[in-house]
């Protein structure tokens, strides 16, 4: 009887201490990703075109999140979610599969304000906006739209800059090597929509300076870096093209023949020259106001600490994440809490790279970082087999708490496999409380509310705020849920900011909830199992 209850004991410690499985057979993922081009690819090779993307959204509004994912040289899959840990494919996917296309990031976000988000998605060759038919189907309205930017399109973010409760988006194109020169780079530009509000967009690119957008962008995010309740914004630039180095555009509000970005790269310290490819936007030290963390190629990853003064200081090696080899390559990047203790720990996929640049098959295995913040400034790097990783070729990372359990779980793009989806099994994460925020926005707010600020303030007196963006990482969508991690503490008030200025406190909120928060209102469901 004994050695029964020891292995039993044995076996309850293993599960404990495994961080994330790998559920993607159990959940029917079973899309592909193809980069490598060979005689049944159903569209032409180009060695020029590194994409991957994942994007996460409930598209058909039954309460659980729905998973969308690229195939580059593979079509594009739409997986709903049953509600039970499993997925199937949509009945709709086919609408989004392009398969004589090839794509590569993904976002969902409402651009009309009709309560259904649309999917855009990123090519080489021209992008593509589909209009989510209430659940029912999805159209293609690009042209008329207006989006349908030829490049080759990386990452795409959506955020009202202006103010006029219609989101407007930014699309960043890496270059248009190897058809032209690589020094060619007025061809490879990024691209900048206004939202008319009508259905259609206006190219307002030349709001910003010509020169500062030909740097082969890899990732963008809307951010309020400067807590002035306006949506600023991060491009990050791939050196290798063009070296002009990241770039940082204030948002000064109307002028400028339209709208007035000013470009403070320089003086906030923001303008790193690194191999720019993927981009994580948080507050990892919880002192209010929104750091950045970038990957690089063959150099040291970048964490820039925001000093709350309109500056950075580059703090990757005093953090610890200074993830550095001459042979690997990181991409998709995200903050979150995996164990629900209150601090942003840090994911970063990576691949190898061979010495070769551009040839077939030049991404190889590589690990993957998962690293976990220590609440002192510092990040402690996990044992791989703790978080389920083996060394894959990873370019895609997204998240989302697909099974509403209270933890949040990721997918995972494998350079030429199959894509990946890894539940959270963490037993810390069981332990402590939680609590998760959607927004719905309303008049001079977006539909979505993207870059509405939360902060959580816990009995034990730590202080939290997450906002809400739509488009980051690489090419990837996550679940446009805030989701905060309590420790064993308890919720002493919430503090929602809108970007027109409103705020509204809420006390007495329990913990361990999804609550939807409204213009009017905050309504609250516990969830099972927790």
């Amino acid at each position: 009887m004994l050695p029964r209850i020891a292995a039993m004991f044995f076996f309850f410690f293993i599960q404990d201490n495994t961080l994330f499985h790998d559920v993607s057979e159990k959940a029917g993922i079973h899309a592909t990703h193809r980069a490598i081009w060979d005689e049944d690819a159903p569209v032409p090779y180009d060695d020029g075109y590194l994409a991957a993307g994942s994007a996460w959204d409930d598209y058909d509004k039954d309460g659980w999140v729905d998973l969308y994912v690229t195939g580059n040289l593979d079509p594009n899959a739409l997986y709903r979610n049953r509600g039970d840990g499993s997925f199937a494919l949509s009945e709709h996917s086919d609408q989004l599969s392009l398969p004589d296309e090839r794509s590569g990031g993904a976002v969902w976000a409402d651009y009309d304000n009709d309560g259904w988000r649309d999917l855009y998605v990123l090519n080489w060759g021209a992008n593509r906006l589909f209009r989510n038919l209430d659940g029912a189907g999805f159209a293609d309205v690009t042209v008329e739209a207006g989006l349908g930017d030829v490049g080759k399109a990386t990452t795409a973010a959506w955020g009202d800059y202006d103010e006029d409760g219609h989101l407007d988006l930014y699309v960043t194109n890496w270059s248009c090597y190897p058809e032209c020169d690589l020094t060619d780079f007025s061809r490879s530009r990024d691209v900048l929509y206004h939202n008319d509000g009508d259905g259609s967009f206006t190219d307002v690119t030349g709001l910003l300076s010509f020169e500062r957008l030909l740097g082969a962008g890899f990732a963008v995010s809307w951010v309020d870096y400067d807590d002035d309740r306006d949506l600023d914004l991060y491009i990050v630039n791939d050196r290798v093209i063009n070296a002009i180095g990241n770039v940082l555009w204030r948002n000064d509000g109307p002028g400028c023949g339209g709208w007035c970005f000013t470009d403070v790269s320089a003086r906030a310290g923001a303008d790193a020259e690194v191999h720019g490819m993927g981009l994580a936007t948080g507050d990892y030290d919880n002192d209010g106001d929104l750091d950045f963390y970038f990957s690089n190629m063959v150099r040291a990853m970048v964490l820039l600490e925001n000093e709350g003064n309109g500056t950075f200081s580059d703090v990757t090696e005093r953090a610890g994440v200074d993830y550095l080899t001459g042979e690997a390559v990181g991409w998709g990047t995200a903050f979150f809490d995996y164990d629900n203790d209150g601090w942003l720990d840090l994911y970063l996929a990576a691949t190898g790279i061979s010495p070769i640049f551009g040839k077939a098959g030049m991404h190889y295995a590589y690990h993957d970082m998962l690293y976990h913040n220590q609440g002192d400034g510092g990040f402690t790097p996990i044992d791989q087999k703790l978080f389920g990783e083996t060394a894959q070729p990873t370019m895609g990372f997204s998240t989302a708490d697909y099974d509403r359990d209270g933890r949040v779980d990721y997918a995972l793009t494998w350079w030429n496999e199959r894509h990946r989806l890894f539940r959270n099994s963490a037993y810390e994460g069981a332990r402590n409380n939680w609590i998760a925020f959607e927004l719905q926005g309303g008049g001079a707010i977006d539909r979505d509310a993207l870059g509405t600020r939360v902060r959580v303030v816990s009995d034990d007196g730590l202080s939290q705020i997450r906002e809400l963006k739509s488009g980051s990482s690489l090419g990837a969508g996550n679940e446009l849920v805030l989701h905060f991690g309590l420790g064993r503490a308890s919720v002493e008030r919430v503090v929602v900011s809108w970007l027109d200025g409103e705020y509204h406190e809420y006390v007495n909120v329990a913990a361990n909830q999804r609550c939807l928060i409204t213009r009017e209102r905050m309504d609250c469901e516990r969830q099972s199992g927790t």
